[in-house]
């Protein structure tokens, strides 16, 4: 760290800069102050790269993507604005060397840190995979060690990277998963393989699949070769983290560990305290104590001392960004992430998202949860026989339950079993299609004969989109920039039709090949499906907005009975007496999950992204066989359980993947579990 010279800018974004920090590929990076004085590391993206249309496009999704993270061991992104006169990145500060730096000055850890190392790295991984993300760069530069522990840094830069045709053989081949050299699916998997590798340099001082001492001078062409043929070198690990790191190291993704995995093997999370001082040996902990000294010379008569350890250093906080309207959807998707990300206070309204709260919180104005203007029925059915028809869906903060039925939507607080909102719909679809939320949490949408119901909670008013189509489906994207809406008849039959949440002007349609009964987006906003009335899944990619494909069976199952992976990892769909992950590009079969005989067949089928599991309600055809199976999703092996999982139909996901919501078939109730399936809440009026 050193102050600024003369030459060097004192202002990017909103942020006022006040030392440089160092350079990088990208451009220089540097020491900011935010407008509520909190300090930030904002890098000055060079002006050709930030042209480059592949790294733009990458880095507007993983930006979507690193808004979702939030974690003590994830420094968030604050800001960017890519299309400035000088384009810029910020995100928060870490006064800590980086790993690479550390362990060359420093030496290997000792195994007491390289444990400590290894379980806040898995923590961070397994909020970043809990959200349907994936980091694809992570390295010892992306790994930054301070007092508390280490930092994930980097999220935002891997899609980029790998999007980027000047930059994406700047991505380090030793850390690099063996599938992504060879051009596959990119995975969570993939980020195991470059942690085990991370962890491997760490105790040693050099990569798995290096000849010697990490020096940048080994053949990058050799390395990629051993990755991808030869086994790790894991000589000098100590002895417990051998096994777990061979194991991140395995060439096939589907023998890794999961993040939760590997965190439970380690011990677990670490405790909410920060460790002690000598949580790392003297020659890196005095590297820490200069990076620490550096910053009070130069930053502390501005920033003042630098928070404690164990103080989390990245409050939500109001942060510049860029604020523009439009439906491009990479725009949108990078733009509207931040905004949710540093918690612009705002709310949606009828006339359109004016900045957003987050994903996991609501900035609508309720009272106890209701809004006032919608109450909820003095009586709610809490009873659902099996001829009943309702569909399900939770909010993005998981609290709230929506229950649809022939008569409106029923939205509840289910952790206390209290209905809060009612909202009428007497041109609903039978059967009902399941409510959708808006990003924040503060629009509804709902299906109807004559259009698309959108009510705002704040306000209890509520339009109709499209009124002269009958639709079958909505979802909002990730960004909430977009409603895209399924339709029955009428012109554009067969196409998924797109409206910006601004003007609520329709912007454009995706070309299906028939009738779409159902949508939904990934997380990570890359993908949005559609299931087909007459059995298929159609699935569109929203960078470019083009059709990825189709898969063309489902074995009856009913339009809503699919679920897509986060990323390329394709669609998942009963058929026949079991479920297929199916690349909807090839319509091939990529891995099949087979329940146990008799408990039913496959009738309905979600993804956890927390647990990275796949749950399927099990029905038995003309019989009362009900079951539900669990199957590990990268291995498609059942999930080894001490518990019997419940029998739900029909299932809905939290979006985070925690909680499934569905109908107890025995009693007819609406019960919420979490990944354990022990029982989280019971719809009892």
């Amino acid at each position: 760290m050193r102050p600024l010279t003369p030459d060097e800018p004192d202002r990017l974004g909103g942020f006022r800069l006040i030392a440089h920090l160092g350079s990088g590929d990208l451009g220089a990076v540097y020491l900011g102050v935010s407008p509520d004085g909190r300090p930030a590391a904002v890098r000055a993206v060079r002006r050709d790269f930030a042209a480059d249309p592949g790294f733009r496009t990458g880095f507007a999704r993983d930006a979507a993507e690193a808004s979702l993270v939030r974690g003590r061991f994830t420094p968030p992104l604050l800001g960017h604005d890519l299309s400035a006169e000088h384009p810029w990145v910020a995100t928060g500060f870490v006064a800590g060397p980086c790993l690479r730096d550390l362990v060359r000055g420093g030496g290997p850890l000792p195994e007491s840190s390289l444990l400590l190392l290894a379980r806040g790295l898995a923590e961070a991984l397994e909020r970043l995979h809990g959200q349907g993300c994936v980091h694809r760069d992570l390295s010892p530069a992306h790994v930054l060690v301070d007092a508390a522990g280490p930092r994930l840094i980097g999220l935002g830069i891997g899609r980029a990277l790998a999007d980027s045709a000047a930059l994406r053989d700047s991505r380090p081949p030793a850390y690099t998963a063996p599938e992504y050299l060879a051009g596959r699916t990119v995975l969570p998997a993939g980020d195991l393989f470059s942690l085990g590798s991370v962890l491997l340099f760490a105790a040693t001082g050099r990569a798995p699949f290096d000849a010697g001492p990490v020096s940048g001078a080994d053949d990058p062409a050799a390395v990629v070769r051993r990755v991808l043929r030869e086994p790790p070198d894991l000589s000098g690990l100590p002895d417990a983290l051998r096994d777990l790191v061979g194991a991140c190291l395995d060439k096939l993704p589907e023998n890794r560990p999961t993040a939760a995995r590997l965190l439970d093997e380690l011990g677990g999370p670490l405790p909410e305290e920060p460790p002690e001082p000598d949580w790392l040996p003297p020659r890196s902990r005095a590297a820490v104590t200069r990076a620490e000294e550096s910053y009070r010379s130069v930053a502390a008569p501005v920033l003042g001392p630098l928070p404690r350890p164990g103080f989390d250093p990245f409050p939500v906080s109001a942060a510049p960004g860029p604020r523009r309207r439009g439906r491009v959807l990479l725009r949108l998707c990078a733009v509207l992430a931040v905004l949710l990300l540093i918690g612009v206070a705002g709310v949606y309204t009828l006339s359109g998202p004016r900045g957003g709260s987050g994903p996991a919180a609501s900035a609508c104005p309720l009272r106890n949860g209701v809004a006032e203007s919608l109450p909820p029925p003095e009586d709610p059915q809490v009873d659902f026989s099996a001829d009943t028809l309702v569909e399900l869906s939770f909010s993005p903060d998981g609290a709230t339950l929506a229950v649809a039925t022939n008569d409106g939507v029923t939205l509840w607080d289910w952790r206390s079993s209290l209905a809060v909102a009612h909202l009428p719909n007497d041109r609903a679809l039978l059967p009902p299609a399941p409510a959708a939320f808006s990003p924040d949490g503060c629009l509804v949408a709902q299906a109807s004969r004559q259009g698309a119901l959108v009510t705002d909670l704040a306000t209890g008013r509520s339009r109709t989109v499209a009124a002269e189509r009958q639709v079958l489906a909505t979802a909002f994207s990730p960004d909430g920039g977009e409603l895209a809406l399924a339709t029955d008849g009428g012109p554009g039959h067969g196409y998924l039709h797109l409206y910006d949440t601004v003007s609520w002007e329709e912007t454009g349609s995706l070309s299906g090949s028939g009738a779409l009964a159902d949508v939904r987006y990934t997380r990570d906003g890359r993908t949005v499906a559609a299931g087909e009335s007459g059995g298929g899944v159609v699935a569109w990619r929203t960078s470019g907005e083009h059709r990825i494909g189709v898969v063309r069976d489902r074995s009856g199952a009913g339009a809503g009975a699919f679920d897509v992976v986060p990323g390329d990892g394709g669609v998942l769909v009963p058929r026949g007496d079991r479920v297929l992950l199916v690349d909807p590009s090839t319509d091939r079969e990529v891995r099949e999950f087979v329940p146990d005989q008799g408990h039913g067949v496959p009738v309905d089928v979600v993804y956890s992204a927390s647990s990275d599991l796949v749950l399927a309600a099990l029905l038995g055809p003309g019989t009362d066989e009900a079951g539900m199976a669990v199957w590990d999703f990268a291995s498609g092996a059942p999930e080894d359980t001490q518990w019997t999982p419940p029998a739900l139909f029909p299932v809905a996901i939290s979006p985070d993947g925690s909680r499934v919501a569905g109908v107890r078939q025995e009693t007819g109730d609406i019960a919420v579990y979490d990944m354990e399936m022990t029982l989280m809440g019971l719809l009892a009026g």
